[in-house]
């Protein structure tokens, strides 16, 4: 998955995003977004948790699936 096709799925929607993490190697989903555009292209993508209300960074190559919230 790009960059370009993340920033496209999370532009203004929530999805249920699933990546590694890199530091634990555990696999984590949550509901997050992107409501600003002030990235262009990157390693990382800057998403907003939307549970926790906060903004977390995110390797575009560890993300696995984005799906549709239920």
């Amino acid at each position: 998955m790009s960059f370009a096709e993340v920033h496209r799925a999370l532009w203004k929607k929530e999805k249920l995003v699933t990546f590694k993490s890199l530091t634990s190697n555990k696999t984590h989903t949550i509901k997050c977004t992107i409501k600003q555009a002030f990235q262009s292209t990157s390693d990382k993508i800057i998403v907003i948790d939307v549970d926790n209300n906060k903004t977390i960074d995110i390797e575009v190559s560890t993300i696995q699936r984005i799906e549709e919230c239920i």
